[in-house]
């Protein structure tokens, strides 16, 4: 077929004869009646909602719309059901429109397959589709090509990838704790989209520049070329996340060829959303009716709302003064508004807003707590729930003397699924004298990969694995039940001492008060932190990296060789409790024990305590927690006894000159000034 390009070359070749520029305008004239290829978009929209897990709308509309003129060349839909059929009638005594049965989800294909190999306006046209710019969600592409004798080729739209790849790095925070830090995903993701932006046409150079993204994050930058500049503040260090992402944008550069010139089907979903007149919330599609409906969606997209004057000139029905300047205003404010949308200082605006109302939300979020959340009123929150009772566990839990006399030594480690502070406990293991305790419990989320690296622990398939080899678990509140029977075989109330307690205790603390067994395990006295006494005992060995932890400590103090064994909790409190009777004395173990009531307290009056954060100090928080004054008891106070009562039991002695909160002035008057505030 001649191309415009051969006709144009005639006329500019000064050597040519007239004769062969006749006959090649004659070529080219008539070229112009053969099939013309073309590139459209296309998408499928749907009459009902569906998510993740339902997909079975009775009615579907799928468009295909030109690339360079954006106007609707073919539509249609398919139909799953017919009411007046389903009762009885015969199809032929009425407007029947099922034409489709199969599934809802191969609706999309089949739509597809019908418009680019056998619409009757591009046959009539003379046009033939080359190219077809689609989302990755469905198997049209292998629909249309298994009943197209020519290939139709693919090109991804660009927004629907750059989704997909969000998709894929987001699913990498569970195993990877480095990628949960807020830019190191939209760093990624601007990288891929540069790669994209600066290599149009140019699939092999864009599979390469995608592949190298994985080693620019990891400070690799042999082979970044021009795009990149200066130092960077992403640098990533995790060798099995460096495999992950490797896999990842491999993956997309094996199909560079299908986005190396950016597309969208952004025109369809645009279509999709003016199908005002069919209402999800309606059925439409058991009878005619949907098709009408979707059908005076058409006209607007590729005329405006000047085919309404067009449909009135048809039906030769004046239009009216009013209808024509409307149309005029209305066609004019949309074609000002689509220019100004695609400005790039609109486009900047509108991304600062999305990231300024995001961070709002976050920030709201966080100070208000949960608010709204799936079963939240069946799920009792430990925030909600405990410090409302904070009082009557003040009153029960008992004041006990921490003391050698009265308390016996009960050495305790936990495993986790990570290092935060919402990690959960994966076992609990504990030695009184000759006997032993360890427990293994069921998890709910991923182990972090940090995690399961150090500990040896892995969730595969519902199972917990200690170094390969399944482990029996169970319900947190049956382990808890079993911990608080073994702490019963101590006469006397017990002191648990952990290595890094503060750590360890806030995860049992959280699970006990979670199950609501606070009662239940007043049996515990207090928590010790044998690191804190050992870091007094060797001052010298502060400053060298991992100097005091208790694999180190046992190899340099104890003599003991046997890295594999540890972050198994029992084998760690055996270690534990042989560096206590070895360098610790009980009388100072008992000195810095915190004790259980106030452990309580602080745990389930801390969340209450927020409104102070901004006006006192956080030990003066948690002094407050630990001695039962929750943020409401101060109010009940200042509203009851007024700024005298507030002084009087912040300041008050427990002991000779030993105030139970602070007798610092300042301080009081910064609280009082804040519940005065309040009102």
């Amino acid at each position: 077929m001649s191309t415009l390009h051969s006709a144009t070359d005639a006329n500019l070749d000064a050597d040519a004869t007239q004769e062969d520029i006749v006959t090649k305008t004659k070529q080219f004239d008539a070229a112009l009646g053969n099939i013309v290829n073309i590139i459209v978009s296309y998408d499928m929209g749907w009459s009902k909602r569906g998510n993740g897990r339902s997909y079975n709308s009775f009615n579907g509309y799928g468009t295909i719309i030109g690339f360079l003129t954006g106007k609707i060349l073919d539509f249609a839909t398919q139909n799953r059901k017919c009411k007046l059929c389903d009762t009885g009638h015969d199809q032929k005594d009425n407007d029947c429109r099922k034409n489709f049965s199969g599934s809802a989800k191969a609706v999309e294909p089949d739509v597809g397959a019908a418009l680019v190999n056998d619409s009757a306006i591009l046959q009539e046209a003379g046009l033939n589709i080359k190219v077809l710019i689609g989302d990755e969600d469905s198997s049209t592409i292998a629909a249309i090509n298994l009943g197209n004798p020519l290939k139709v080729h693919k090109l991804s739209d660009s927004n629907h990838l750059k989704k997909h790849v969000m998709k894929d790095l987001y699913a990498l925070q569970k195993n990877f704790k480095e990628m949960r830090k807020k830019e190191v995903i939209p760093h990624l993701k601007k990288c891929f989209t540069y790669a994209m932006s600066q290599n149009q046409g140019q699939s092999a150079q864009l599979a390469r520049t995608i592949r190298i993204i994985p080693d620019h994050a990891f400070g690799r930058h042999e082979n970044c070329g021009t795009w990149y500049k200066d130092s960077h503040k992403i640098e990533l260090n995790d060798d099995n996340l460096y495999y992950e992402l490797w896999t990842i944008f491999e993956k997309y550069a094996k199909n560079a060829a299908k986005f190396a010139v950016i597309a969208s089907s952004q025109a369809n979903e645009s279509v999709n959303n003016m199908m005002a007149h069919t209402p999800k919330k309606c059925c439409y599609s058991f009878s005619e009716s949907a098709d009408y409906r979707l059908a005076s969606a058409v006209c607007p997209k590729n005329d405006g709302e000047k085919h309404l004057l067009d449909v009135n000139a048809k039906l030769n029905v004046p239009p009216g003064k009013h209808t024509a300047i409307l149309a005029m205003q209305l066609d004019k404010k949309r074609e000002k508004k689509a220019m100004k949308a695609k400005l790039p200082s609109t486009k900047s605006r509108r991304n600062l807003l999305s990231q300024m109302k995001e961070a709002s939300r976050k920030s709201k979020e966080r100070s208000e707590g949960v608010q709204y959340q799936s079963n939240c009123g069946m799920n009792i929150s430990m925030e909600n729930a405990t410090f409302i009772d904070s009082q009557r566990f003040a009153d029960k839990l008992p004041d006990v003397s921490v003391s050698s006399e009265h308390c016996n030594i009960v050495y305790f480690y936990l495993e986790t699924s990570g290092f935060s502070k919402n990690a959960e406990i994966l076992q609990i293991a504990a030695k009184f004298e000759e006997c032993t305790f360890t427990v293994y419990l069921s998890p709910t989320r991923p182990i972090d990969a940090d995690a399961s690296r150090v500990t040896g622990l892995t969730y595969i398939k519902g199972n917990l694995f200690f170094h390969e080899k399944p482990v029996l678990t169970f319900l947190p509140r049956e382990a808890l039940q079993s911990f608080q029977e073994f702490l019963n075989f101590s006469a006397k109330p017990c002191i648990l001492v952990a290595h890094n307690a503060p750590f360890d205790s806030a995860h049992l603390l959280r699970l006990i008060i979670s199950h609501g067994m606070i009662e239940n395990f007043s049996k515990i006295a207090g928590f010790c932190d044998s690191l804190t006494i050992l870091k007094k005992l060797f001052p010298e060995r502060k400053g060298r990296k991992d100097s005091f932890k208790l694999q180190t400590l046992a190899r340099d103090l104890l003599k003991l060789e046997t890295p594999g064994q540890f972050h198994e909790a029992l084998f760690d409190v055996e270690v534990l409790e042989k560096l206590s009777h070895t360098f610790i004395k009980t009388e100072s173990l008992c000195a810095i024990c915190k004790t259980y009531k106030e452990s309580v307290m602080a745990k389930i009056i801390l969340p209450s305590s927020k409104n102070l954060k901004d006006v006192i100090s956080n030990s003066i928080i948690k002094k407050m927690a630990g001695a039962g004054i929750s943020y409401e008891i101060l109010q009940q106070v200042y509203s009851e006894k007024g700024e005298k009562g507030v002084e009087h039991l912040l300041s008050k002695e427990t002991t000779p000159r030993k105030p139970l909160i602070t007798k610092t002035k300042k301080v009081i008057q910064k609280v009082i000034h804040y519940l005065k505030s309040k009102g």
